[in-house]
């Protein structure tokens, strides 16, 4: 069986699909994936995965779609896959036009959260919920990473019932795992960040740095708590996505510099260590206010038992427990923020229950293992995978922590 996943961007599959990616390479299947040209296509072709470089316009621009659509067409109707898989608004929607116009049986669409949420202006929320139900017209299976979504979709018709599915979101808890941290390759990161040795408690975040994940918000809270807070340290974890349509790094720096943090923030860029750099902190914060499906980056930060403070946006609000596993405030209120911070910073034994909390919800609810056990479900519901595969819950069982140290 062939399966072809479908994004805009090598960061998707990097970063989002992957994990799915090598499980179903491990069944024996054939996996490909296919996203725009950039550094992170190049460097998992050289490791051995198939991804065909077909540029993927991120804007709406009718004429690069129509060109994006015959590409996609033709690479698909030349490999002659059993089912496609799309990811992401844009290339969902483009990816499921060129699938059908090619003839592949099945078509599944995972939505990375639904562009249409409770934030959206009622003009914006109109025009994506009317793409997403058109869209899912060319759709065999839509599935959501979030509950909220999934019971979205359900209460407002945007497909008949028996068409959505609840996929969830999951995590490595085996990496993600503070256990497989040892305090000398940590102090060694530490220096190699060039922390400053006077900086006390750190927070971290991890996301693009695009206007929409909070990162702007974020510096201005930790503005107001500096005062009280003097050694206080900013971890940023991630960068600007070549391509993306709202650039926000210059911008950032800048409202650095105005704030007077230029040392109190240090920037990491992309990185393949991230549960060793979730180790450095002792908060993770997601300010964000956009859409989301279901955060990897709380998730990753649960596991590694840290408090966590986000904002009331879909999907945030489902994987932190409010009051137990940290705590969640009104998104773009950098005051609102700083305090939620401010009461983690001083409650060394609260930072310390959140985080137990925190590990055992993932270990319970968002182990990978589930989304993959639920995905092989699917697929073999619409006939891809004619025969059973090994029992994925049972392998959670029995499976040894395994540690991956990148340092």
């Amino acid at each position: 069986m062939k399966i072809l996943h479908t994004s805009a961007v090598g960061y998707t599959v990097k970063n989002l699909l992957l994990p799915q990616i090598n499980y179903f390479l491990t069944e024996r299947l054939s996996v490909e994936s296919t996203c725009s040209p950039g550094n992170e296509l190049q460097e998992l072709q050289q490791k051995g995965y198939v991804i065909h470089p077909i540029t993927i316009a991120r804007r709406f621009s009718p004429l690069a779609h129509l060109i994006d659509i015959y590409h996609l067409a033709k690479l698909m109707r030349d490999h002659q896959y059993d089912l496609v898989h799309v990811h992401t608004p844009v290339a969902a929607v483009v990816g499921r036009i060129a699938a059908r116009l090619a003839g592949v049986p099945r078509v599944v669409y995972t939505a990375h959260g639904f562009p249409f949420h409770d934030q959206s202006p009622p003009l914006n929320y109109w025009l994506y919920f009317t793409v997403e139900k058109l869209g899912a017209l060319l759709t065999d299976l839509v599935l959501t990473q979030s509950e909220e979504d999934f019971e979205t979709a359900q209460k407002s018709n945007l497909c008949p019932p028996d068409k959505v599915r609840y996929l969830g979101n999951g995590i490595d808890v085996d990496r993600f795992s503070r256990t497989c941290l040892e305090s000398g390759a940590q102090i060694q990161l530490r220096r190699s960040l060039e922390i400053p040795d006077t900086a006390g408690l750190i927070i971290g975040m991890i996301g693009r740095l695009t206007l929409k994940k909070g990162s702007g918000v974020l510096v201005e809270a930790i503005a107001n708590l500096l005062p009280e807070f003097p050694n206080l340290h900013l971890l940023i974890i991630g960068a600007q996505v070549k391509g993306d349509p709202e650039p926000f790094q210059a911008e950032l720096l800048q409202r650095i510099h105005t704030l007077g943090l230029k040392d109190h923030v240090t920037f990491t860029g992309h990185r393949q260590d991230t549960p060793e750099l979730l180790g450095l902190l002792d908060i993770f914060t997601l300010p964000t206010f956009t859409h989301e499906g279901l955060p990897r980056s709380i998730l990753e930060a649960m596991g590694m038992e840290l408090p966590v403070v986000t904002t009331n946006i879909r999907g945030c609000r489902e994987a932190v427990l409010h009051g137990q596993t940290g705590l969640i405030v009104p998104p773009r209120q950098a005051d609102l923020l700083a305090e939620a911070l401010r009461i983690l910073l001083l409650d060394a034994n609260l930072r310390s229950a959140y985080g137990r909390a925190g590990r055992l919800r993932v270990q319970s609810k968002y182990d990978e293992r589930f989304v993959f056990q639920r995905l092989t479900t699917f697929y073999r519901e619409l006939g891809i995978l004619p025969h059973p595969l090994h029992n994925v819950h049972n392998e959670y069982q029995a499976s040894p922590a395994v540690c991956d140290h990148k340092i």
